[in-house]
């Protein structure tokens, strides 16, 4: 099941991204038409009801004036409605004409009352677009989505809603989700209203179908073992210039054959030897499409076929049933509140779909906006390269702060931070600086070996973890190798708003020192102070000394690897600095473990589905193995990616991101590293 939701769930949400848009169109203009019995007559009374008569004039004469309205028209039938006893007014008598147009006429005057179009008139333009009958192949358009739709979306919807057993089905029914917030409330909603609407919206979608395509109302009669619908054939040949009877006479005739017709349709015959073929609707009709068949012959008005609703086949009766249900004519005005419920869902369920895609779009390192050029690689001390980035087509890159960084991606499915440390004035391009490690896991051998000048590369908008505090008296600035990236562009940003700063910079030689021309020729020069230790480590002894005399109005930033960067809060904290005046950014950091690590479970606000995390497991691979992925980069605490709401429970924060104040929040944490110390973690997924 794990393997089927991992492919499903892709496949379900890019349906949902494209055939989900037609379908959501069908949805709302579907809800404007489930209450049309009730809403069409009244709002064009004069033209479609008139007041109630006791005699009425011919069939004849009707089709007369009608044809003298609108001489043009072919006829294709006629349709009269019987009133409602008691009513003071009655349904119009309608006649239609082969392209379309009808003529509405008073059956007790024989008065043309108007004329219009299939689809004129406020209903019947929500019809036209509720088909698609606006462009062509409509029917096709609207088929094919609901087929996708109902196989895709709502079968394979709720797979992936699917809890496991059949209590936990229930309680997910039961309407007792947990309380969530934020985009976990729009996953909420998603999962909630799903399996409600699912059974309306499948039943639309099979009873709409057959109304698109011939063969899927042709399987329903083979499917069933009826006889395919054919048109009825006259009985003998037809001599020239013998005239067909008049329709008041085949309507007699039918009235003759089933006395208690409410509702008649008779088809003018299009060719001289074809009949004339009548639906009616008897006064006990179990639904308004409930059709007897009947064919006369138009010369004689010999019974060619009489056959009641009633002895029809099945598969007759069931194309019906689909064209009643699907209309809102089943079940009076409650089975109508239950279309309206499922169709008005699927534009939530759109809603909340979309919203919970782009939530994962802004977050999934994997979906990085924006190309960039490599425009220069170059050399910048012993194994650290700059790359400098451009828009290919020159256009001006987002502004960013200093401290700040972007994700690049180096190649499919890798994914890692680098700071900016060029001047944030300016807009035509980012530098980076990528230090090779030993150590590497793939991306900064990648960057170095495989990245050349006039490729391009993936990155993300730029995020900043490290910002400056401007209205600090005074900073002081330590970098350590690598670390000088995001410090340097904070010193030149300083310079450059005359603020009271000093820079440290720690490195092993001359040769290892990034950007140490830069710094020597900058206007804060004489505020900037290296520290060479020549290869030796124990050589770095003068961080206490750099520390010592801290005061209210300075504050602290300290970058580089993680070794020098907890010696020099060490030094801070014996040195009495305050925790509010202390900034760092880790490039990476070592996995905290505890003989005490316990097993823990952690809860989906969405679903109210638990998940055990062993004590040798972390969250993100417990989510994962269970079809739940997460964005994820580092995976060591140090880049945000993956940082998760916490709704309920106290994590165990194992970050090198979050400050004291965030932690003492709780309600975030990162699943890569963070633990928990309450039995229970409720996330806000």
């Amino acid at each position: 099941m794990i393997a089927l939701r991992r492919v499903l769930r892709p496949v379900h949400r890019w349906v949902g991204l494209s055939v989900g848009f037609v379908i959501m169109w069908m949805a709302l203009t579907g809800s404007m038409l489930v209450w049309r019995k009730q809403l069409e007559t009244p709002l064009d009374r004069d033209l479609l009801s008139v007041p109630t008569c006791a005699a009425r004039v011919s069939l004849d004469a009707l089709t007369a004036n009608a044809v003298k309205t609108y001489p043009k028209g072919k006829l294709d039938y006629i349709r009269l409605i019987a009133g409602e006893p008691g009513e003071a007014r009655m349904p119009a008598a309608m006649i239609r004409f082969t392209d379309q147009m009808f003529v509405y006429l008073n059956p007790c005057t024989g008065e043309v009352l108007g004329q219009r179009g299939r689809y004129s008139g406020p209903f019947g333009m929500l019809e036209q677009l509720h088909r698609f009958r606006f462009v062509p192949n409509g029917n096709l358009v609207v088929g094919s989505s609901a087929i996708v739709f109902g196989l895709v979306l709502v079968i394979g919807g709720l797979v992936l809603w699917w809890p496991g057993t059949w209590r936990g089905a229930r309680r997910a029914l039961a309407l007792r989700t947990p309380r969530a917030r934020g985009a976990a409330s729009h996953i909420a909603l998603h999962k909630t209203v799903g399996p409600y609407a699912a059974a309306i919206v499948l039943l639309l979608v099979l009873t709409g179908l057959p109304q698109s395509f011939d063969w899927y109302r042709n399987a329903v009669y083979r499917l069933t073992g009826s006889p395919l619908p054919e048109h009825p054939q006259a009985s003998h040949e037809v001599a020239p210039g013998t005239q067909r009877l008049p329709m008041q006479a085949i309507w007699q005739k039918v009235q003759a054959l089933d006395a208690q017709t409410r509702e008649v349709l008779l088809h003018f015959p299009l060719r001289a030897e074809d009949p004339v073929e009548i639906y009616a609707i008897d006064l006990d009709a179990p639904h308004p499409n409930a059709r007897t068949l009947i064919a006369l012959d138009a010369y004689t008005g010999d019974t060619l076929s009489f056959t009641p609703y009633a002895a029809s086949s099945l598969g007759h009766r069931l194309y019906f049933w689909t064209l009643s249900i699907h209309t809102g004519y089943v079940g009076g005005w409650v089975g109508q509140a239950l279309l309206l419920f499922g169709v008005l869902c699927v534009p939530v369920l759109g809603y909340t779909g979309i919203r919970s895609w782009l939530r994962r779009a802004q977050r999934d390192p994997s979906r990085l906006p924006r190309q960039v050029r490599i425009v220069r690689k170059s050399v910048e001390a012993a194994n650290i390269c700059t790359f400098e980035l451009a828009d290919p087509d020159g256009a001006a890159l987002p502004s960013f702060s200093a401290g700040a960084h972007i994700d690049v991606q180096v190649r499919d499915g890798l994914v890692r931070q680098y700071s900016l440390c060029n001047d944030p004035r300016e807009t035509h391009r980012y530098l980076i600086g990528v230090l090779r490690t030993n150590d590497s896991r793939g991306g900064s051998r990648a960057m170095h070996e495989e990245v050349d000048e006039g490729d391009l590369i993936r990155i993300g908008e730029p995020r900043n973890h490290f910002p400056l505090a401007h209205g600090a008296e005074r900073s002081l600035l330590l970098a350590a190798g690598i670390g000088i990236t995001p410090i340097l562009c904070m010193a030149e940003r300083l310079a450059n708003t005359g603020a009271d700063f000093r820079l440290h910079y720690w490195a092993r030689s001359r040769e290892h020192a990034a950007f140490l021309g830069r710094i020597e020729r900058s206007a804060f020069a004489d505020r900037a102070q290296f520290h060479f230790s020549q290869g030796v480590p124990e050589r770095r002894t003068n961080l206490d000394d750099v520390l010592a005399r801290p005061d209210a109005g300075t504050h602290l930033y300290v970058c580089g690897p993680t070794r020098f960067m907890d010696a020099a809060l060490l030094a801070a904290n014996r040195a009495g600095w305050k925790e509010q005046n202390l900034h760092r950014e880790y490039f990476s950091a070592d996995l905290l473990r505890s003989a005490n690590d316990t097993d823990f479970v952690v809860k989906l606000a969405s679903s109210g589905k638990s998940y055990s995390v062993g004590k040798n497991a972390s969250v993100l691979e417990v989510l994962a193995a269970n079809g739940i992925v997460l964005p994820r980069s580092c995976e060591q605490g140090v880049c945000g990616t993956c940082l998760t709401g916490v709704l309920a429970g106290e994590p165990d924060h194992r970050d090198r991101i979050l400050t004291a104040e965030e932690r003492a929040r709780n309600d975030r944490f990162t699943p890569c590293c963070s633990r928990a110390r309450s039995a229970t973690l409720v996330l806000d997924l």
